[in-house]
């Protein structure tokens, strides 16, 4: 599922393979989706284009797509 970050200089850190959680940034501290395979990251070059290619699963994407808000955020997981 692509997904947009609020603070798109973010994508500069983030690779394929990495798993994060994603958060909604306009609601409470509760993750949407937690340890999410990172497919893709297209656009690190123009972050005011680019997004995560994120593996989710059915109940995560449904959480994702509901209640469009000021974009997401993510924490980057150490344990990958």
């Amino acid at each position: 599922m692509p997904v947009r970050l609020a603070e798109p200089s973010a994508l500069g850190l983030i690779r394929p393979g990495d798993h994060v959680d994603l958060f909604r940034v306009d609601e409470d501290a509760e993750a949407i989706a937690t340890a999410a395979l990172v497919l893709d990251v297209t656009g690190a070059d123009d972050p005011s284009l680019g997004g995560l290619l994120l593996a989710l699963t059915p109940a995560e994407a449904q959480r994702t797509v509901t209640g469009a808000g000021r974009g997401y955020a993510v924490l980057i997981r150490p344990d990958g």
